[in-house]
């Protein structure tokens, strides 16, 4: 479950980085690299809390946090292909 709602919010911050992004004057691809940085970084940060402190095995963690991170950058590259200006 708690996968899922990391998914989740992973989601739903790039939905609002390319929304409030797109606003303010920045490039989708601007956006697309800062998304997939911050959520590199929070991917991990969220990887090492579940070693460290509720002592997932690492291999475990390592294939969630592909999935974690993978699903949100999978949907942002939908994203900009679906979107591209030809």
């Amino acid at each position: 479950m708690h996968t899922t709602i990391i998914i989740f919010f992973g989601l739903v911050l790039l939905a609002l980085m390319l929304y409030i992004g797109e606003h303010i004057g920045f490039s989708r691809y601007t956006l697309a690299y800062a998304f997939a940085a911050l959520w590199l970084a929070l991917t991990l940060i969220n990887g090492a809390v579940g070693v460290v402190h509720a002592g997932q095995p690492l291999g475990s963690a390592i294939a969630m946090g592909s999935a974690v991170f993978g699903v949100p950058v999978a949907a942002m590259v939908l994203f900009m292909l679906l979107s591209a200006e030809s």
